[in-house]
């Protein structure tokens, strides 16, 4: 089921929740679990924060209606984080309340660099009045290492992933650098992590490198990126997830998407399959 809609749907991400619950089923009938996304960034004024916060919570529903092996990943940028931070702040716990009567995961998820900022001062926040959540961290930002021991100290867990925006670093290689230094960090400060990377190389080194990794470490899979190779690690028991984004605002995820693929073809690398 996984591959016929791959071939009928968009490639980065499906039309709408009920397509989104379907997919997810066959996923996990995979034992692959999923992080899904409702699609949209960037609101313009607090009602539309208020409708995206909506959005979010019928998505909590879903899965919690479906008994899915599924979180919700949250765009700050969708509840208002770039319009002040009190409607940020408000609508997260309103999301993270709602998650947890409902006993679903949530996942933060970083943007911008201009935004990494409050985005974490809010996870924080959040955090200290008794929400649970995963933090997204990059990579490619200078900040991270101390934001993963912040996050240890708090009992948040981590995320960790190449960065999709423009960071500190910028180099694939001295990404790359950044990245496993930074999770070795993590594997010492925090007992299981996820890692979001199409990078096969970067799999194989974390899968060898990091102690217990087969128990510690979920890897993180996009849409349209990677199947052939997500399908594998499960079928091996590895813990993998993949990033399921649906809905029809799709411009900027899918311009990113391409951006990265744009990249990999002038470094003259071939994408994972």
């Amino acid at each position: 089921m996984m591959k016929s809609i791959q071939h009928t749907k968009n490639r980065w991400h499906l039309p709408g929740l009920e397509e989104a619950v379907s997919w997810c089923k066959a996923c996990n009938e995979r034992g692959i679990a999923c992080n899904m996304h409702p699609l949209g960034e960037f609101v313009e004024d607090q009602d539309a924060a208020e409708d995206a916060a909506r959005t979010y919570e019928d998505c909590i529903s879903a899965i919690h209606t479906h008994r899915l092996n599924a979180s919700v990943a949250v765009k700050p940028s969708a509840i208002g984080v770039a319009l002040q931070t009190e409607t940020f702040h408000e609508y997260l716990e309103q999301i993270l309340s709602y998650a947890m009567a409902k006993r679903v995961p949530v996942g933060i998820d970083m943007e911008g660099t201009p935004l990494v900022k409050d985005t974490i001062e809010g996870a924080f926040q959040a955090a200290e009045h008794g929400y649970s959540f995963t933090l997204s961290l990059q990579a490619y930002l200078k900040r991270t290492p101390v934001d993963i021991n912040r996050a240890a100290e708090e009992g948040i867990p981590v995320r960790l992933v190449k960065g999709a925006y423009i960071g500190d670093l910028n180099q694939h290689d001295e990404i790359i650098s950044a990245l496993r230094t930074q999770a070795f960090l993590i594997s010492r400060r925090h007992p299981q992590f996820s890692v979001g990377t199409q990078d096969a190389d970067l799999i194989r080194w974390l899968q060898e490198s990091i102690p217990e990794a087969r128990s510690r470490i979920t890897f993180g899979f996009l849409k349209g990126l990677g199947t052939e190779t997500m399908l594998g690690m499960a079928n091996s028991g590895w813990k993998v997830h993949e990033y399921l984004p649906y809905g029809n605002d799709n411009g900027g995820y899918d311009r990113r998407r391409e951006i990265y693929l744009a990249a990999l073809a002038s470094a003259r690398i071939r994408p994972l399959v």
